[in-house]
């Protein structure tokens, strides 16, 4: 390879690398209370009734409200499965690409 195509690869690399990475489009905290009642008239082992949504850090997209729901599909986790009625608890919620969200635990806080 010659310089110039050299020194062209070298300056449009970031510009591929940073196509390949997925963008994203939601990174929300969101807070909640364990409903017990709720889940039992459902039929689910937890049922969470979220109250409030925040942006994961400054920079972070978090447009959550009535209009656009997600859905929350926790994997099992004893923590929150076996928490009291009323527990507060804390999740982090990101979304790539407007893509399936992936949902991390945070905390329990047990009443």
């Amino acid at each position: 390879m010659n310089k110039m195509t050299k020194l062209l690869t070298l300056a449009l690399l970031p510009l591929f690398a940073c196509g390949a990475w997925a963008e994203v489009t939601q990174d929300c905290i969101l807070e909640g209370t364990v409903d017990k009642s709720k889940a039992e008239e459902t039929g689910r082992d937890v049922y969470v009734a979220f109250h409030s949504a925040d942006r994961a850090s400054n920079k972070a997209n978090c447009k959550i409200n009535r209009r656009n729901r997600l859905e929350f599909k926790e994997p099992k986790n004893s923590m929150i499965e076996n928490a009291p009625d009323g527990s507060t608890v804390k999740y982090r919620y990101t979304e790539r690409d407007n893509q399936k969200g992936h949902w991390q635990l945070l905390d329990v806080s047990m009443q």
